[in-house]
């Protein structure tokens, strides 16, 4: 073997030289992927210190009724993104919840990018990082492409689809092929600083009681649990730079895991960073935070604000302000998606205003729904 080696020439031996280099550096990076792992809570906790506190809103355009109409090529409206960020940014928000979806990826990869990539361009001029939602489990479970039906009048979320369908979560063999989604979408940002966070799955084990019940999967949460640890493990596989978590939304003490069920056991047990929704009143709140405190991590409540249900941003922000929660309200700028419409118009709609807005936060020409609250906001958050 030497003796070849010594026969080589120096051209040759360099190209042997960078071919070993490859070689190891590639193992390597197949080692430290093999080896990956939840951060530590002392990692988790470092990296909270170092953000500042994160408020935002749940972020959709005004245009689009779903992550479909926000994402595919003939929807995609970067002009409406720009100006309604802006709003956002002008009230102190300096983060946005935002979902993808498999199927604009799947159809059209190189255009899906390229429209992410617009996305935080935009995101980045008005000094805002997106936390990203690769799947989620609510509202309607069999998505299609292309076209999407218009709004029903008087109902809240009337269009939103989930991500995956309920065919692909009903099949081990459908659900692993997600597999180059995730690793392709976080495996192109892991090191981006734009980026503030993951979000794997919304509401894994939604069961869309007052809406599309009858359709679910009866055996949701364990198909859910499966694609929640899946992707767990394909994202950190790839190693990226922001943390990973799925929300708990629902169910017993979140302190007592042996009481939930499995997606929320899962979201516990692999999150680096906890997040959670609260749309009930600071009581609960605060009961919710002191559950979660026990976990030694950050907490993010990624969902609160529904005015009717008596959680609002005068009694919940300064809460979580004070014991340093990230919070993220559920929408910004009413428009198709009709959240300012309540949950309960699924069965009954709502022919005209709602009174209170269940949620959102300015009219479609940037004003104000309730000056006080912006003024709150802007308080808060140093504005």
């Amino acid at each position: 073997m030497i003796s070849c080696i010594l026969r080589l020439s120096l051209r040759d031996l360099r190209v042997v030289l960078a071919a070993c280099l490859a070689t190891a550096l590639l193992a390597a990076g197949w080692c430290s992927q093999g080896v990956a792992a939840q951060w530590s809570k002392e990692q988790a906790q470092q990296w909270y210190a170092q953000q500042p506190w994160l408020v935002g809103c749940n972020f959709a355009p005004s245009t689009a009724i779903n992550q479909l109409e926000m994402w595919q090529a003939d929807t995609f409206d970067p002009e409406t993104i720009d100006r309604e960020l802006g709003w956002a940014a002008s009230i102190g928000m300096n983060t946005v919840r935002v979902f993808l979806h498999d199927l604009p990826w799947k159809d059209d990869r190189e255009g899906f990018f390229g429209r992410l990539d617009r996305f935080l361009e935009i995101c980045d001029k008005h000094k805002i990082r997106p936390m990203i939602v690769l799947f989620d489990g609510v509202w309607d479970p069999d998505p299609q492409s292309g076209p999407q039906r218009r709004p029903r009048t008087g109902v809240h979320n009337s269009g939103w689809v989930q991500s995956p369908g309920r065919v692909i979560l009903a099949d081990d063999k459908k659900q692993d092929e997600l597999q180059a989604y995730v690793v392709d979408v976080i495996e192109r940002y892991s090191a981006d600083d734009r980026i503030v966070a993951w979000d794997l799955f919304n509401e894994p084990d939604n069961p869309n009681g007052n809406s599309y019940g009858p359709l679910e999967l009866p055996n949701k949460d364990d198909r859910a649990e499966r694609l929640v640890r899946l992707s767990f493990k394909w994202a950190r596989e790839v190693g990226p730079r922001q943390p990973l978590t799925v929300g708990l939304w629902r169910g017993p003490a979140w302190d007592n895991p042996a009481e939930l069920n499995k997606v929320h056991r899962a979201a516990l047990e692999l999150s680096d960073v906890i997040s959670f929704h609260d749309y009930g009143k600071p009581e609960v709140l605060k009961k919710r935070i002191a559950e979660l405190k026990k976990t030694g991590r950050p907490l993010i409540c990624t969902e609160f604000m529904a005015r009717g249900n008596g959680s609002t941003f005068e009694d919940c922000l300064p809460i979580m302000k004070r014991q340093r929660v990230g919070a993220y309200c559920w929408g910004l700028v009413d428009g198709k998606s009709q959240t300012k419409y309540p949950w309960p118009t699924w069965q009954m709609p709502i022919l005209g205003e709602p009174d209170p807005w269940h949620h959102d936060v300015f009219h479609p020409d940037g004003k104000p729904y309730r000056e006080a609250e912006v003024k709150l906001i802007k308080e808060l958050t140093g504005k």
